[in-house]
């Protein structure tokens, strides 16, 4: 049935960036094995044989694998966690969100949290209280490549990769040929991770 292979650059440092790919926020091993299991149920596939994955001098992450389909009957493997992406899960595929690029703009210059899944990122109308306003992120991309509903799954699944739980003030619209969307980053001043204070 072939092959699948997938690849990205992990870029989750906090600083100004302009047209990264998405997947390069949520950059990891798990995300890269779920793109193989996209491509195989693609393919026709729901056995990958022989996965092996590499990160070469350039940073660059990527697995391939061979794609197999196992008997009926057979036992086959649980497809491994949905990470990084958004509320719905089905609605951003990892080559989905390769299609879009994300501009961050900090008005912070330091900020460190763990890494969370999209579907943890939480939308508001309004900053909520006891949060601070972190940046504005936009995720873009052309209408052709991803529909608004995956441009704002793709900004939740980026701001998770950087730890951020918060979008306030979420706005999607055409502009300029490019399908937008856009918030403001927030989070409390303190991590819940480490200080007790924070809960």
């Amino acid at each position: 049935m072939g092959s699948a292979e997938a690849r990205c650059k992990p870029q989750q440092k906090w600083e100004s960036v302009e047209g990264v790919p998405a997947t390069s926020l949520f950059c990891d091993h798990a995300a890269l094995e779920r793109a193989l299991e996209e491509q195989a149920r693609s393919k026709g596939g729901n056995v990958l044989a022989r996965e092996w994955c590499d990160e070469d001098s350039d940073g660059n992450l990527s697995c391939r694998a061979t794609v197999t389909r196992a008997p009926a009957g057979a036992m086959v493997p649980a497809p491994s966690p949905r990470r990084a992406l958004g509320k719905d899960s089905d609605s951003l595929t990892f080559e989905a969100a390769k299609a879009v690029r994300i501009d961050l703009s900090p008005f912070v210059a330091v900020y460190a949290r763990s890494p969370r899944r999209g579907a943890e990122v939480l939308e508001y109308p309004m900053l909520p209280v006891g949060q601070v306003q972190l940046g504005v992120m936009r995720a873009r991309c052309e209408p052709k490549a991803c529909d608004a509903e995956q441009a704002q799954a793709a900004l939740r699944a980026a701001a998770g990769g950087l730890g951020v739980p918060s979008l306030v003030g979420v706005r999607c619209f055409e502009l300029d040929d490019e399908r937008t969307c856009v918030a403001t980053l927030a989070s409390s001043e303190r991590d819940p991770d480490t200080d007790p204070r924070a809960h």
